[in-house]
């Protein structure tokens, strides 16, 4: 059963369906009387759009398994920024003393 869950046709599926409830609530909610026409553009945009996450995550981590078995070297501090990296890259302001 899980197995077929997690295939990547069926997760954006769910996603979908979750996506429209959500917004079917919204529209009830606000009253923007949304037409069918815009809650299947809507839809198709959700199903696009996550299986195209999907399908870029598989390749992504296919390509990522792909090079590290062949002997490649692969430095995995690259996908993600540390704390620290992200601390040196802000702007520092040096405002000096306020005179109020």
């Amino acid at each position: 059963m899980l197995e077929y869950l997690n295939t990547i046709y069926v997760l954006p599926l769910i996603s979908t369906i979750i996506g429209i409830i959500i917004i079917y609530l919204y529209d009830k909610f606000e009253k923007k009387q949304y037409t069918s026409a815009i809650y299947i553009r809507i839809a198709l945009l959700l199903y696009v759009t996550t299986f195209i996450t999907m399908y870029l995550s598989k390749y992504l981590i296919l390509l990522n398994n792909t090079s590290s078995q062949s002997g490649g070297s692969v430095d995995h501090q690259s996908f993600m920024p540390q704390g620290n990296d992200l601390l040196k890259n802000l702007e520092q302001f040096k405002t000096g003393v306020p005179t109020f």
